[in-house]
């Protein structure tokens, strides 16, 4: 009874696995050719790629800006709410709206928002006599990247913060009370003694977090397209034009699974670093 949806299963995840990664061996494209098997060619052409190399630092300056950020205010929020006795309910419907809007439908509303002539942030900078002269949020390209930073932690900081809060919220009050009585103000409460307690969850939510932002393609995609020229764009929408504009499916396979093998070094090195030593000592003792 288990074997169609097994076959479902092999159908939607792991032929499309197996498939992209023989063709990242080939020449494969999408226009008429001949299919010849070329090895490591297309690893070794996205190594010495400086357009692969461009890409992949403008998705680090992304993924750094943006992770900072989302758990820079999702701290702060998550430490002042379990804190607050009435309207938790409330403030956490509200912080929690943005992660309601899809990522295409938030593109679309800051698109308008941070438009160079007539976005409604201009608009509100001006009048309050901040600016003289309209900001190009989506047309510079030192500033399009903090744009699309700040998009991303726009939709994701409330995903981050339910994380933390939910961590947060199973700390024992009777933790927290032993810290009040030895003196410990709210700062060295939270940092010293929440904090070191939710650290596995903090370690989850980075994980997932850099996983999901490496990746980033449709912000940018209704953003800045990858523009002004190449500034903003980020490895998968290279990988997403290097498929579908030229067509030349086995180099894009092999970036992808590039990208694949960096995400989970990375991954596993974030896990590394925050294990917990204590526990690992209590076992090997």
């Amino acid at each position: 009874m288990s074997l169609p949806s097994m076959i479902l299963l092999g159908l939607l995840f792991i032929f499309p696995i197996i498939y992209s990664f023989g063709a990242s061996f080939t020449n494969y494209r999408l226009v008429k050719g001949d299919l010849k098997f070329i090895g490591f060619e297309n690893y070794i052409k996205a190594f010495t790629d400086a357009t692969f190399w461009s890409s992949v630092k403008i998705t680090l300056l992304i993924t750094v800006g943006a992770l900072v950020v989302e758990f820079f205010f999702a701290m702060l929020l998550s430490g002042l709410i379990v804190n607050i006795r009435k309207g938790q309910g409330i403030l956490k419907t509200v912080y929690l709206i943005p992660m309601m809007v899809a990522p295409t439908v938030a593109g679309l509303l800051f698109r308008f928002m941070l438009n160079d002539d007539f976005g409604l942030l201009n608009v509100i900078l001006k009048s309050l006599g901040i600016i003289s002269s309209n900001i190009h949020w989506l047309t510079d390209s030192k500033i399009a990247l903090i744009s699309i930073m700040y998009v991303d932690s726009w939709a994701m900081i409330p995903f981050v913060f339910l994380l933390l809060y939910t961590g947060l919220s199973s700390v024992s009050e009777d933790v927290v009370e032993s810290g009040k009585i030895d003196g410990a103000n709210r700062l060295q409460i939270f940092f010293r003694i929440q904090m070191p307690i939710i650290k596995p969850t903090v370690i989850i939510a980075l994980v997932i977090r850099f996983m999901d932002v490496f990746r980033i393609f449709d912000s940018i995609y209704v953003l800045t397209k990858g523009g002004p020229g190449k500034a903003t764009e980020s490895l998968s929408l290279l990988i997403y034009r290097t498929n579908w504009n030229k067509y030349n499916v086995g180099y894009a396979s092999a970036m992808s699974y590039i990208m694949l093998v960096f995400m989970i070094i990375v991954a596993l090195t974030i896990q590394y670093i925050g294990r917990d030593k204590d526990n690992l000592r209590r076992r090997k003792g």
